[in-house]
């Protein structure tokens, strides 16, 4: 695109390339995974819910940057479960030094981001604190309190096999420790991306929470959508979001689409959220929320002598001797550029222009591609830390008015790299910090006694299952899944036939994974009155789906493994007499059934809507 262009097309051009980031940004592609939306909406886990989550995801999570919250990789079957810590690399683009686990991420980034991706929820929003039911589970297969995502695929690569769910899967999908574990991970390859995929913030030191700015902005997708100078994000919102603290800048004014990515999440890790139900404190020094920035007299949209900053052009905003499209270009200023009014408005072209001002030129700028900068807090204002769930952490956000961090952040540099396909590495992107270090306390690594337990999974009864089907209906056998040691208790199903359904005997919803729990958690069964109990075994039912079977005798087996503890595997070889269903191609007597594969019906919870449970 060329400066001549006018900016109000270019603009429109912007705008629709952010959009159409969200789509085409190869990291959100979720081809290896079912749609999940109904009526095909991801595998089916259940989970368990801490009912002090604030104090137990802040251990976990502590742990976790360490790589303390989880065993080693170790063998389940023929498979391999493995979500350890890999450690980070660290050094500028000139002397990057390979990963080591020395080097942990900073706690307080990642619980922001939890907070952002799930509201710090591992499980659904009908599942109360301390108890258990399914997973929350987002419209893009994004799994518990990490939103995970990566990794977790249907239809093959991750997966046993299409449509069966790997130890490894279910295991991030249960229990809450390893889906945190799966997040850090993932959060860890985001940064290691760099300098071969990705910019460098800084000096790439793992302890500085402002170098962590690529790799949180990678988190959720490297994509234009989540540039700051996305066109769609308001351009007064200020440098970070308020994460709900009424007593921030902004509170009020702008919500949290307002931000990209990074600012919602470096907004948390300066304003720290409340428990639920639980009232932020008072600010420090008496100061309120940010208000509204005043109208002008007359409803104009500036005033001589305000100082306003350029923003949304791509390539640059043509400054002109005179209003109107029509007019000589004087200079071409580009995104983050302040200026001064010095005269105006002026109504030309249906635009309407205002006289600005540099150091160096005078000329007239359209009123669009210009805005009143919000006055940011100063960053190492103390923030009350009373009662919030982590402590509120000092850094400093890219100032765009620094010309070396401007060039950064161009719209060109990052269709440069956009273009090379991330290759290289960005190198335009990489921008200098001003370095501050989490102040969270160190974790006590025998801390992860608590979560790991000693669980040893027992699934007493006969192995042998006799059902029968009609057209509609089918006869169920139950099976009780202990856990007869501590802790969590993981386990996988897996089915050879689709028309074999493990469930709940309450609800339609198949399982593919869930937990039994040992005696010395409880489970909580009701918030209000508080009614809870010592552990909870699994208590599930084996049945068919009869749509699938046509008359005749069916063959197929059940398989349970534990994923935790003394390895167990339970088969249960299960014979169905069908009087024929609506469907299926089911065969004769002592033959498995060659049926249909039908599509997997299972149910979505939407994130970032969970209750006070």
């Amino acid at each position: 695109m060329v400066v001549t262009i006018e900016r109000f097309i270019l603009g429109l051009a912007i705008g629709a390339f952010a959009l159409a980031a969200v789509f085409a940004n190869p990291e959100s592609a979720r081809a290896d995974h079912y749609a999940c939306h109904p009526p095909a909406d991801g595998w089916g886990f259940d989970t368990y819910e801490y009912e002090d989550y604030v104090g137990k995801y802040n251990t976990l999570i502590d742990l976790a940057v360490r790589g303390w919250a989880v065993p080693g990789a170790y063998s389940v079957g023929d498979e391999t479960v493995d979500v350890t810590y890999q450690g980070v690399e660290s050094g500028p683009r000139s002397a990057r030094v390979p990963a080591s686990k020395a080097n942990s991420i900073p706690p307080s980034v990642y619980k922001a981001i939890a907070h952002i991706e799930a509201d710090w929820a591992n499980a659904a929003s009908q599942v109360p604190y301390g108890g258990t039911g399914p997973v929350l589970l987002s419209m893009d297969c994004g799994y518990g309190i990490g939103q995970i995502t990566s990794g977790m695929g249907h239809l093959g690569g991750a997966a046993l096999e299409p449509g069966v769910a790997a130890a490894r899967q279910a295991a991030i999908g249960t229990h809450p420790a390893f889906n945190i574990a799966e997040g850090i991970r993932i959060l860890a390859d985001k940064w290691n991306s760099a300098p071969n995929y990705r910019p460098i913030a800084g000096t790439g030191d793992p302890a500085a929470l402002e170098d962590w700015y690529y790799a949180i902005w990678s988190y959720n997708g490297f994509a234009f959508v989540n540039h700051p100078l996305n066109p769609t994000k308001d351009p007064l919102r200020g440098s970070v979001w308020n994460c709900g603290d009424p007593n921030a800048p902004g509170y009020g004014v702008f919500t949290r689409g307002d931000y990209p990515y990074t600012e919602n999440a470096y907004g948390c890790l300066r304003y720290p959220p409340m428990p639920k139900g639980v009232s932020y404190p008072p600010p420090l020094g008496g100061s309120g929320p940010a208000t509204p920035p005043a109208a002008n007299p007359g409803g104009a949209k500036f005033a001589v002598g305000d100082e306003v900053v350029v923003f949304g052009t791509g390539n640059g905003l043509n400054v002109r001797q005179s209003a109107g499209t029509s007019a000589p270009v004087a200079t071409v200023v580009p995104d983050g550029t302040r200026l001064t009014v010095v005269g105006g408005p002026q109504a030309a072209n249906g635009l309407t222009w205002w006289n600005v001002q540099s150091a160096t030129v005078t000329g007239w700028a359209a009123e669009q591609f210009l805005a009143k900068p919000q006055a940011e807090p100063d960053p190492d204002a103390p923030v009350n830390a009373a009662g919030r769930m982590w402590p509120p952490q000092v850094f400093t956000m890219p100032n765009l008015a620094s010309p070396e961090i401007a060039s950064a952040f161009t719209v060109a540099a990052y269709d440069t790299c956009d273009d090379a396909g991330f290759s290289g590495g960005c190198p335009l992107m990489d921008f200098p910090t001003s370095p501050h270090y989490d102040s969270s306390p160190p974790a006590d690594p025998s801390a992860a006694a608590y979560f790991l337990g000693e669980p040893v999974l027992q699934i007493p009864g006969e192995l042998t299952v006799n059902l029968t089907a009609g057209a509609t209906t089918a006869s169920t056998s139950p099976v009780t899944i202990k856990n007869l040691g501590t802790a969590l208790a993981p386990f996988r199903i897996r089915t050879s036939a689709d028309w074999l359904v493990v469930k709940h005997a309450s609800g339609p919803r198949r399982l593919d994974g869930g937990l039994a729990i040992g005696s010395n958690y409880e489970v909580v069964d009701q918030k209000t009155p508080r009614i809870a109990t010592a552990g909870r075994d699994s208590s599930l039912v084996i049945t068919v789906d009869p749509t699938y079977l046509k008359a005749g005798t069916h063959i197929g087996t059940v398989i349970i493994d534990s994923l935790l503890g003394p390895a167990t595997k339970s088969v249960f070889n299960v014979t169905v007499v069908s009087t024929g269903g609506s469907g299926g191609t089911g065969a004769g007597s002592g033959s498995p059934s060659p049926v249909p594969q039908p599509t997997p019906f299972y149910r979505a919870i939407v994130p970032n809507l969970t209750s006070d449970r």
